[in-house]
């Protein structure tokens, strides 16, 4: 599952780059949900940054593509 999810955010991680955010796995629990760790950087564009619903479902679509096994998707925001 873990190399499904790194796979998944890899396609996802150069848009939110292009913005001064980093986008890493932060874990997987037992019950296969997913916490992903959004980290704004000193230079992040917050304006650019879609709502938390929409990127959740961005994250979930992605992630669910690559392992339909996975449970909910998070995201923990860093930096914000």
């Amino acid at each position: 599952m873990q190399q499904a999810v790194e796979k998944a955010l890899d396609n996802v991680r150069p848009a939110l780059a292009a913005d001064g955010f980093d986008l890493r796995l932060g874990s997987i629990e037992s019950d296969n949900s997913v916490r992903v760790v959004l980290e704004a950087k000193p230079d992040a564009c917050m304006e650019c940054l879609v709502p938390d619903a929409v990127l959740v479902a961005i994250l979930d679509k992605a992630i669910r593509d690559e392992d339909p096994g996975v449970g909910q998707v998070h995201v923990d925001k860093v930096g914000f």
